[in-house]
C-alpha cells in the first residue's frame, strides 16, 4: 500500500512554475517556440498611432446624428474626423466629397479589417497549438494506463504462480502466503495508479502573450492593433462597462472553477506572464481563456461592420457626366 500512496503522491504533485526551466523535466511535453512564432502576425507591432476624438465644434455638430454604436467604432478607429468631413457640406456644383477623401476612408477601413483578421488568426493558431498539446498529454496518459494495468495483471499472476509452485514443492504455508500478500499489494498499487491522472509537466514559453495586456489593461509591447485594444478597453456605446471587464469576469469564473485557491496566484502569474511549466489542467484553462478572447475579437469585427455599412453611402462614387 505504501507503493500505491507513493504513486498517488507523484501523480498529484504540482508541476507548475512561473519561470522557464534551464532544463525540461523528464517526460515533459514541450510547446515549440518556433511553431508559436509561425502564428504571429507579419510586420511586427500593430499599435499604430490613431487620431483621438474630434474636438472641433463644427465637426462635432456634423456627428450628432451618427448612431452611438457607429460613433464608438469611428472614435476607436481614429476616423471621427474623416467621417465628419464626408458628412459636411461640399462646394456648390460638386457631386459630393472629393474622391481622395472617400478613398482615404475606404483604405483606412480595409486596413482595420485586415488587422482584426490577423489578430483572429493568431489567437486561433495559438489555440490549435494548445489543443495539440492536450491531445499529446491524453495520448501519453492512455499509454501509461495500459502499461500500469498490464503490469498489475502480470505482477498478480506471477506472484500467484510463484506462491503456488513454492507451496507444492516445499509444503510451506508462510512463505507462499507472504509472497501472495506482497504480490497482491504490488498488483493493487499498480492497478490503483492506472486510474490516477498524471500531472505531467508542459514546458510552455509565450513571451508574446495576448492574455497579458487584457489582464493589466495596458499594451506596452504593442501586441494588439490600437483599434482593437481601444474597442476592448473603452466603455460600450451605451456608456456601460468596457468589454475588457466582461472578459476579466469570465476569466475569473473559469480560473476559480478549475484552479484550487491555494494555486491561483501562481496560475495567474503563469497565464498572464511570459511562460513556464504548466500541467494539463492549466493548459486547458489557458485554452478556455483564449476561447473567451476570440469571441470578443469576433465581436469587434462585427462592430466594425456597422461602420462599414454607415460609410457605404458616404463613399459612393458617381460616374462623371459626359
Amino acid at each position: 500500500m505504501a507503493g500505491a500512496l507513493a504513486l498517488l503522491g507523484c501523480a498529484c504533485a504540482p508541476t507548475m512554475r512561473a519561470t522557464m526551466p534551464t532544463e525540461a523535466p523528464r517526460g515533459a511535453v514541450r510547446i515549440d517556440l518556433a511553431e508559436s512564432r509561425e502564428c504571429l502576425r507579419l510586420g511586427g507591432r500593430y499599435d499604430l498611432p490613431l487620431e483621438g476624438a474630434v474636438e472641433d465644434p463644427e465637426l462635432l455638430a456634423r456627428l450628432v446624428e451618427v448612431p452611438a454604436a457607429v460613433r464608438r467604432v469611428a472614435r476607436a478607429a481614429g476616423l471621427e474626423s474623416p467621417l465628419a468631413t464626408l458628412l459636411g457640406p461640399h462646394p456648390s456644383g460638386s457631386s459630393g466629397a472629393p474622391f481622395a477623401e472617400k478613398l482615404h476612408l475606404v483604405m483606412r477601413l480595409s486596413s482595420l479589417e485586415i488587422q482584426v483578421a490577423a489578430l483572429l488568426f493568431e489567437a486561433e493558431c495559438l489555440g490549435n497549438q494548445m489543443e495539440a498539446a492536450l491531445l499529446e498529454l491524453d495520448r501519453r496518459q492512455r499509454k501509461r494506463e495500459v502499461v500500469l494495468t498490464v503490469s498489475s495483471i502480470l505482477v498478480g499472476a506471477v506472484a500467484a504462480s510463484a506462491g503456488g509452485i513454492w507451496g507444492l514443492r516445499d509444503g510451506s504455508e508462510e512463505g507462499p502466503a507472504a509472497l501472495g500478500i506482497g504480490g497482491g499489494v504490488a498488483a493493487a498499487s499498480l492497478g490503483l495508479a492506472a486510474f490516477v491522472p498524471e500531472r505531467r509537466a508542459v514546458v510552455f514559453p509565450h513571451e508574446h502573450n495576448l492574455l497579458g495586456p487584457i489582464a493589466s489593461g495596458e499594451d506596452p509591447r504593442g501586441l494588439y492593433p490600437t483599434f482593437v485594444f481601444r474597442m476592448l478597453t473603452r466603455p460600450s456605446a451605451q456608456g456601460g462597462a468596457a468589454p475588457r471587464a466582461e472578459i476579466l469576469a469570465h476569466w475569473r469564473r473559469i480560473i476559480d472553477a478549475e484552479v484550487p485557491a491555494s494555486q491561483r496566484a501562481l496560475a495567474e502569474s503563469l497565464l498572464f506572464g511570459d511562460g513556464g511549466i504548466y500541467d494539463r489542467s492549466l493548459v486547458d484553462v489557458r485554452e478556455q481563456l483564449f476561447d473567451v478572447l476570440e469571441s470578443h475579437i469576433n465581436a469587434v469585427d462585427l462592430e466594425l461592420e456597422l461602420l462599414y455599412r454607415f460609410s457605404a453611402r458616404l463613399v459612393e462614387v458617381t460616374a462623371p457626366p459626359r
